[in-house]
């Protein structure tokens, strides 16, 4: 008997075992799909199981969102998921001000993604923490039967040493009077050893300028446009190098734009380039330059504007004249085909609602028209959904064999 009923408590859940056609089938998840906008292979830990019911899923710094993709084992089979996403409740400029009160998570269509949209805090506070959200996902099915309830943990990477390793902000001024903040990493062992290091220049987005009341830091917390560079010296020798990271007052480039002119916060960046390059132990054959959205197109500039300076471009979400009117034409691309030819990459999205597509068509239409050689990722429709496809940057820095390729170029 004894064996018996322990065959039984085995196979309770089988509905035809022991007696067990009186027991109702309890609702399980067949699958649990995760995806973020880094697409850079995230899992759960440990994989799915439809018995597991507690999940580990760990992404970078610069994700804030989550979209979590359950489905049940039965078409009648209700989900649910609840966490703390309270929506504007906070400050990317003061600390403590999340509201984490937990909220029902709508499911809805999400630029082309069903799903569940779980959003993650962009607090100031937030970046300086390894940042948890617990999302709970409740699984009901026919009346009698217990609701199953997952958990995903998600965890969000904390940036915060190797950020620190970039100093204090400090500030540059240029002769003609513009004073920009700027931040600076040195690779392990710089002050003692003897090599010539590779520099990167770092060009934000709108959404960190100094006029739109962001500390210099975010430049460093909300993006990894510049702190990735710095993890990839901090772990491989092969990769170590000098990461500048300015911040504009404005922007980067004259509002006009007719011909591709730096502004003053631009040309202060260039200078204070020039200052490291000057003064530092640098290898000059292999100075690159990168940017985001309004760094893309500052990039872009400077690099026409002293394209042999650069060993290679990497913008994303960029544009040349104006975002989304074309111009552009009037940019010295001759001299980036005479130094940049094949060392530039382009990378961006179809559905950018802020660059639309034309503008990038504008920019490689340019690139094509004056005979220079290119990489470029254009990634379709409905690939990106958090904060929105303009954050495009999230992927394109995360892309490691792109990074690979501007470390292997040298002027």
């Amino acid at each position: 008997m004894k064996i018996v009923h322990g065959l039984c408590l085995v196979a309770i859940a089988s509905i035809a075992a022991c007696g067990g056609s009186d027991v109702v089938a309890a609702p399980r998840l067949a699958s649990l799909n995760v995806v973020t906008s880094a697409h850079n292979g995230e899992q759960l830990e440990p994989a799915f199981d439809p018995n597991v019911r507690n999940y580990t899923l760990r992404v970078q710094s610069d994700i804030y969102g989550v979209l979590l993709q359950p489905t049940a084992n039965d078409a009648v089979k209700q989900t649910s998921v609840t966490a703390a996403i309270t929506a504007g409740a906070y400050s990317t400029t003061v600390a403590n001000t999340d509201v984490a009160a937990p909220e029902a998570v709508p499911l809805a269509e999400t630029l082309g993604n069903t799903g569940y949209m779980v959003k993650l805090s962009q607090s100031y506070a937030a970046f300086d923490v390894e940042h948890v959200q617990t999302a709970t996902i409740k699984v009901t099915g026919d009346a009698g039967a217990e609701a199953a309830n997952y958990t995903v943990r998600i965890v969000r990477d904390n940036d915060s040493a190797v950020r620190a390793k970039f100093g204090a902000g400090k500030t540059f001024t240029s002769t003609a009077g513009t004073s920009i903040n700027y931040h600076i990493y040195y690779p392990p062992n710089y002050a003692t050893s003897s090599k010539a290091y590779p520099v990167v220049l770092a060009l934000h987005g709108v959404g960190q300028r100094a006029a739109g009341g962001q500390p210099s830091d975010m430049v460093l917390k909300r993006t990894k446009q510049a702190t990735i560079w710095a993890q990839d010296s901090e772990s491989n020798p092969a990769k170590e190098a000098i990461v500048i990271a300015p911040q504009a007052n404005t922007a980067w480039v004259n509002a006009a734009d007719p011909a591709g002119a730096l502004s003053p916060d631009g040309q202060a960046a260039y200078e204070l380039l020039q200052s490291v390059l000057g003064t530092e132990k640098v290898d000059r054959g292999r100075v690159y330059l990168s940017g985001l959205s309004l760094g893309g197109n500052g990039a872009l500039v400077m690099a026409e504007s002293h394209p042999e300076t650069f060993a290679a471009l990497f913008i994303n979400a960029p544009w040349a004249g104006s975002p989304n009117a074309g111009g552009g034409e009037g940019y010295n691309w001759a001299g980036l085909k005479q130094h940049l030819n094949g060392r530039i990459r382009v990378v961006a999205a179809e559905d950018d609602p802020d660059v639309r597509h034309p503008a990038y068509l504008n920019l490689i239409g340019l690139l094509d028209a004056n005979g220079i050689n290119y990489q470029t990722k254009l990634y379709p429709s409905k690939t990106f959904f958090s904060p929105t496809a303009h954050f495009v940057w999230i992927a394109g820095y995360a892309d490691q064999a792109a990074r690979n390729w501007v470390f292997s170029l040298k002027r």
